[in-house]
């Protein structure tokens, strides 16, 4: 069976891909701005890859601090830790951050494209706290990013998280979501008419916190 790759955007310390990757993906490439967190998914893989080649007693000796991280990280392929990309994605550097997918790809397909913009702008929490309710913040429209990428590489299916404030939030004259719907639409995918149906309730699927979030799932229109 061929592999299923997938690409993750804003991929933070990598929920989404634990998931996926358990669930037999495989990663093309992780996109994160924070490096704490990059660092987290370096580990993450290099773990995963020492446990499937019996060498998990490497990764012990590195909890324990008998060995150091660069030293861990030698232990596994070079190939695995640069699927990890430490790039904030914005238009001054989408091409490069393109270039370094490609790279990662050689030549195959995306299949799925994972992720969801920061969250903070859409948080009812966070607007009620902003003076302006988060009207001025930037992240309004870092989905656009998403976009973007989503355009170059035409997956077949992609899967777009975040808070259920972003169903409210309006920083302009129109809801962000109809404008994140349309432009869903017009790169060329199916999703769900009614979003408000796209909350999912994770306490229903075994996480063991109060935790709801928006889910779009997206399919090509071909």
């Amino acid at each position: 069976m061929a592999k299923l790759r997938y690409l993750d955007l804003f991929a933070g310390a990598g929920g989404l891909s634990e998931g996926f990757i358990r669930a037999g993906f495989t990663p093309v490439s992780h996109v994160e701005m924070d490096a704490a967190a990059c660092y987290t998914l370096k580990t993450r893989l290099a773990y995963k890859w020492l446990l499937n080649e019996g060498k998990s007693d490497i990764y012990d000796s590195y909890l324990r601090g008998e060995i150091t991280r660069n030293a861990f990280y030698a232990e596994v392929p070079e190939s695995l830790l640069s699927t990890v990309l430490n790039y904030e994605i914005s238009w001054d550097n989408i091409e490069e951050v393109f270039q370094k997918i490609d790279d990662n790809l050689d030549g195959e397909k995306i299949d799925l494209i994972v992720g969801g913009p920061p969250c903070q702008a859409y948080s009812i929490a966070g607007r009620v706290r902003d003076e302006h309710g988060m009207k001025n913040d930037y992240r309004n429209y870092l989905f656009e990013s998403y976009i973007k990428v989503l355009e170059r590489y035409k997956p077949k299916v992609f899967l777009f998280e975040n808070v259920p404030g972003i169903l409210s939030a309006k920083p302009g004259d129109r809801p962000i979501i109809d404008i994140i719907q349309e432009s869903f639409e017009t790169v060329g995918y199916h999703i769900m008419k009614d979003l408000r149906k796209a909350v999912i309730d994770f306490t229903e699927y075994g996480v063991p916190q109060n935790r709801k979030r928006v889910i779009i799932f997206g399919v090509r229109k071909d």
